[in-house]
């Protein structure tokens, strides 16, 4: 019986087994495929880890990193294919999948007008939904942006792409950079008025001064450090109110840099290379026109009068002339050149469920337009991330660069040949004056119209920096996934984040001892050269070795709870621990053996100086914040902050800075109804947060000397003050968030209001106190305020085509409204005045020849007089007449002159005689842009295979000096100069009383509207590039700084405006620009074109 059951079972068995064989290809092609592509509407870009899925049979996939995606065994018929990806519009298409056949189907989303659900880096682990922060954080997609252009630094990456962010400088020295603001400036000390700068969750310095000392300061932003084709995206955190998690130093803002990671997939290569040129668009135009006397080099007494006897030359032109006729040594056709600039990019990116990775090599070669300025750089990135389990996974972060750059404006104690160019003398020249020994040119044949060298003096001076840097992060997380807590649905959170950024720079400066041999050609005119750069004369070398480290932990665990489904809890803690060093070794001196000399060993030792310091700087800080949501569209957020910093003085108390929020997404209530408001968000937040003295301000400092008999000793250097604190800013801002007609139009609306108080301000001591100098103490209060706004709408979508535009605008202004007991030793520093800022003696509004009045005279002996606005004294003591702008102080007690002393003239005054009133030091303007406006449209055809776009960029309110006009008096080669027949020219030029220079004659208004960015993308068709193995390759066309579009004004006084950005990093709180740009060269034009291929 048991046999036959056994038999009987092994035959159904064998039955239903070749039931199955026979129907089995059968059921196969039951089922079908679906394949594609998800990409960007807008930008045509690749989409990855977007889920594509059929919901109703539970089949999905990710996009993978070249936006593709393909779903199996998809059951024979008609489906409905859906799309999402966090910060995009959910995009569903009906598919007839037919059985053993794959369809193509491709998706092109476009992002969420507002993106309330994108995640935010802030300082709590996992991040902050957008829709639940009470502040603004704009977002930079670094990732689209450098698909389209050029990226070369920092500034071309943000400029114009955010409201309310300003570089204060354009140079066209490859190699530099430029300071940025965030919503102004509230501090009178440079560098606390750069924001903090994060890379994967890693403080790294963010010293906008670095390089050799070029004349008027340092000037390499470090910042530029980092590759561009690296970055995944740029949140750039605004103000206190933004900042307060991050503490002492964060009042002037955060950007937190987010690099390129992994992703689970096969490996994906993506090679990009560029190629273009950089240019001075129109040199000589630049330089403008001059003008020059044949008999006399300076105007008067006698010579040249009229125009007619003077002869026009612009010096650019004739240093071209020059240089093909062989006068000095050049190594290109002309003088300035088109620098090739070139880089290489691969990267490869994947990685499996447990393990993924992102490992990038980039080598970069920027070119100037001076034969040996570039700026040489190679870096290397790998990104690594871990999944241990559902709880726990590490990302770790590395970064390596190496460069080199050698500058253009070589020296410290003068400039370059820009400069030359600049403040040349016509009369000089070999065709007004031969060099044969008969003209009274002859004594200049050194220069040949120069101002102080021939560019070949100024090539033979070497300033460089070599320079290396590494940042590194690890960064831990754990998350718990929903637990249950007493019924409550939790979660936990933990974060720990351990890094490193240490940077090792040599800066040197070469002056090469002067041979003083003479060319051949001019042998018959000159027996013997002079040193034209003072450390010529005996040969002088600065040899500078900087090494900075910053290491950073950083722990934070959230806590959420979801309570009745209507109300969320979010309890964050945060600890973090941040130290910078600062190892200084710097060796100088002069006289070098001989013209080969080269190096510091080759200097006479007995005038070798060595300066060496190291400086430490700890912080530590605590925080706690709850946030409490209602129904995920109402939030409410509170945070207390304590921090203490080994730069408060002993006796100063540790900070606590708190912070409190709240946004409505009020659209999504149930009452809405607002016709063409398809999301509206309404949002503010107070906060505070702070920006710490120097590292050395509370300590008394001591220097070696040598003392008696020759033994070492130390002598008193700077005192400490016990009680210096940090600066600390208090901000407000409120806010709307906005999207019209079914996303069609979306913009932000935000209005801030900060308050700077306890500013830091040096004090001279009394000799009695026993040590030089001044102390730094907590004096100053400035308020700033301002908006920004920012709306993007897609005009036109149709056929294959598509025009999207983005706007963009804001307006910051500050003024200064207490100085405590300050001495006002500062000439730009006064209450009521806004800064930084160009202050004057004398300002003045009217002059005219032979007028009775007349205390000037000009070059020809005509007298001149001159009337002068008085201004408007602001202080509350004494009596003031609006006739005659004379201050009668009589009576007034010496506290109330010295409170009338920290108050200054505004200008709108009196008119009256200019020696009336000489020397009031009169705020003539603000040095700082009060506006800045951006429009960029983007032209997508051929259903985004093809897209053209622009930025242009505007900026307003500020005033600059032309340094060309400021020196006219000892130059004189612009026609007013020369002729002196201007009558405000020529007194602002002669008049001097009590030791004041005017520079009425220099002040011009430097707004203006550039275009920035100009260019197209190609997105070459798949069948074209099939053969190669690529998977897609795109190539595009970019120019910037192209065209300035126009300026508010080009001429001062028959001067031309070489460029209103360009100028100085050093001089009104370093943030100036356009003061003393003789050290400087007007910034660039550039032509790029990138091919870019991914396999």
């Amino acid at each position: 019986m048991g046999n036959y059951i056994c038999s009987r079972f092994a035959r159904v068995l064998g039955v239903l087994a070749a039931a199955t064989l026979i129907s089995a290809p059968g059921l196969v092609a039951q089922t079908g495929s679906v394949t594609g592509r998800v990409t960007d509407g807008q930008t045509g870009q690749s989409i990855a880890a977007a889920q594509v899925f059929i919901a109703n049979l539970d089949i999905g996939v990710l996009s993978q990193q070249n936006g593709s995606y393909l779903l199996l065994n998809v059951p024979a018929g008609s489906h409905t294919l859906t799309v999402q990806r966090i910060g995009y519009r959910e995009a569903t298409q009906t598919v007839t999948v037919a059985s053993g056949e794959t369809v193509a189907l491709d998706f092109q989303i476009t992002e969420e007008a507002l993106q309330l659900d994108e995640i935010i880096i802030t300082g709590t682990p996992g991040g902050t939904q957008r829709r639940a922060l009470g502040n603004t954080v704009a977002t930079v997609d670094v990732g689209d942006i450098t698909q389209d252009v050029a990226i070369t630094n920092m500034q071309d990456l943000i400029s114009g792409r955010t409201p309310g962010l300003q570089f204060t400088r354009l140079s066209g020295n490859v190699g530099t950079g430029s300071p940025m603001t965030i919503r102004g400036v509230g501090s009178f000390n440079f560098s606390r008025n750069q924001p903090l700068v994060y890379v994967d969750g890693v403080r790294v310095n963010n010293d906008s001064e670095a390089g050799p000392n070029l004349g008027g300061g340092d000037n390499v932003n470090v910042i530029d450090d980092f590759n561009p084709e690296d970055i995944e995206s740029i949140e750039i955190i605004k103000g206190p109110a933004a900042a307060s998690l991050y503490g002492t130093e964060a009042s002037a803002g955060v950007i937190q840099i987010i690099t390129k990671r992994g992703n689970e997939g096969a490996p994906e290569f993506n090679l990009s290379v560029r190629q273009g040129q950089n240019w001075m668009t129109d040199p000589a135009g630049r330089l403008g026109g001059m003008w020059t006397c044949p008999s006399d080099p300076g105007p008067g007494p006698t010579d040249c009068q009229n125009e007619s006897d003077l002869v026009s030359y612009n010096m650019y032109d004739e240093a071209n002339r020059y240089i093909s006729d062989g006068y000095f040594p050049w190594p290109t056709e002309r003088l300035y050149r088109e620098g090739h600039t070139q880089s290489y990019n691969l990267d490869v990116r994947g990685g499996s469920q447990a393990v993924r990775y992102f490992l990038s090599g980039n080598y970069e070669n920027e070119e100037g337009i001076i034969w040996y300025n570039h700026d040489e750089t190679f870096r290397l990135r790998g990104n690594v991330g871990i999944v241990f389990n559902d709880n726990f996974s590490l990302d770790v972060s590395t970064g390596y660069v190496d460069g080199y750059t050698r500058f253009m404006g070589p020296t410290r104690s003068d400039g370059g040949v820009w400069q030359d160019l600049l403040w040349s003398n016509g009369h000089y020249l070999d065709r007004v004056n031969a060099f044969d020994g008969s003209g009274p040119g002859t004594s200049n044949v050194r220069l040949g119209g120069f101002q102080e060298h021939l560019p070949s003096d100024v090539g033979e001076v070497e300033a460089t920096r070599d320079y290396s840097r590494f940042t590194g992060s690890a960064t831990l997380n754990y998350t718990s996934g929903e637990l249950d807590l007493a019924g409550i649905p939790t979660t936990i959170t933990q974060r720990a984040v351990v890094g490193v950024d240490k940077a090792w720079d040599v800066d040197r400066q070469m002056f090469p001892l002067e041979d003083g041999q003479v060319p051949s050609n001019l042998t018959d005119y000159a027996t013997s050269w002079a040193a034209v750069y003072s450390e010529t004369v005996d040969g002088q070398m600065f040899y500078e070795r900087p090494i900075q480290g910053n290491m950073s932990f950083d722990y934070a665990a959230t806590i959420g709870m979801d309570v009745a489904d209507a109300f969320s809890f979010n309890t964050a803690v945060g600890a973090q621990y941040y130290s910078d060093t600062s190892d200084y070794f710097a060796n100088d001196g002069t006289g070098f053996a001989s013209t080969l000399s080269t190096t510091i060993n080759q200097l006479s030792q007995s005038t070798v100086s060595t300066d060496y310091s190291f400086v430490e700087n700890k912080s530590l800080g605590f925080y706690i914040q709850e946030e409490i949501g209602y129904q995920d569209r109402l939030f409410l957020t509170g945070a207390l902050r304590f921090d203490d910093n080994s730069t408060f003085g002993v006796d100063a108390p540790a900070q606590k800075y708190p912070k409190f929020s709240g946004t409505w997404v009020i659209s999504e209530e149930s009452f809405w109804n607002v016709g063409p408001v398809n999301s509206l968000r309404l949002r503010g937040a107070w906060g505070k947060a702070g920006r710490q003295p120097s590292a050395t301000a509370g300590s008394n400092i001591y220097v070696a000397m040598t003392g008696p008999g020759g033994q070492a000793a130390v002598r008193p250097s700077s005192p400490g003050n016990p009680l210096i604190g940090p600066e600390v800013s208090t901000e407000l801002e409120v806010g709307a968030d906005i999207a019209l007609f079914d996303d069609r139009i979306s913009g932000e609306f935000t209005m801030y209001q900060r308050q700077d108080r306890d500013a830091l301000l040096s004090i001279p001591l009394f000799d009695s106190f026993g040590f030089p100098g001044s102390v730094a103490s907590n004096l100053g209060d400035i308020d700033n305020w301002g908006w920004e706004a920012q709306m993007s709408t897609r005009v036109w979508e149709g056929g294959g085509m598509a025009l999207d535009l983005d706007v963009s605008a804001d307006y910051t202004n500050n003024k200064i409204v207490d100085l405590g007991d300050y001495n006002t030793s500062d000439a730009n520093i006064r209450i009521g005045w806004p800064y930084p800022n160009h202050t004057e003696g004398d300002i003045v509004t009217r002059a005219e020849f032979n007028h009775p009045d007349a205390d000037q005279n000009n070059a020809f002996g005509v007298p001149i007089a001159g009337w002068c606005d008085a201004g408007l004294f602001q202080g509350p003591h004494g009596s003031y007449d609006l006739t005659t702008g004379q201050l009668d102080q009589t009576g007034l007690t010496q506290d109330q002159l010295e409170v009338n002393n920290r108050y200054g003239y505004l200008p709108g005054g009196p008119e009256v005689l200019c020696g009336t009133v000489p020397n009031r030091n009169i705020m003539h303007a603000r040095a700082f842009f009060t506006n800045t406006f951006s429009i960029a449209p983007r032209l997508s055809l051929l259903d985004n295979q093809l897209q053209l776009f622009a930025l242009a960029e505007g900026m307003h309110g500020k005033t600059h000096t032309e340094n060309g006009m400021q020196w006219g008096h000892v130059y004189n080669n612009s026609k007013n100069s020369r002729l002196e027949n201007d009558p405000i020219w020529t007194y602002s030029d002669k008049v001097n009383p009590g030791g004041s220079f005017t520079r009425t004659k220099t002040f011009f208004d430097a707004s203006f509207w550039k275009l920035r960015e100009l260019g197209m993308r190609y997105n070459i068709p798949s069948e074209w590039i099939a053969a190669t193995g690529a998977s897609r390759a795109s190539l595009a066309v970019s120019a910037r700084n192209l065209f300035t579009l126009w300026r508010a004004q080009e001429w001062v006084y028959g001067a031309h405006v070489s460029d209103p950005e360009y100028g100085r990093v050093a001089g009104g709180a370093g943030l100036e620009g356009g003061r003393s740009n003789y050290w400087e060269t007007p910034p660039l034009a550039s032509l790029n074109a990138t091919l870019r291929v991914t396999f």
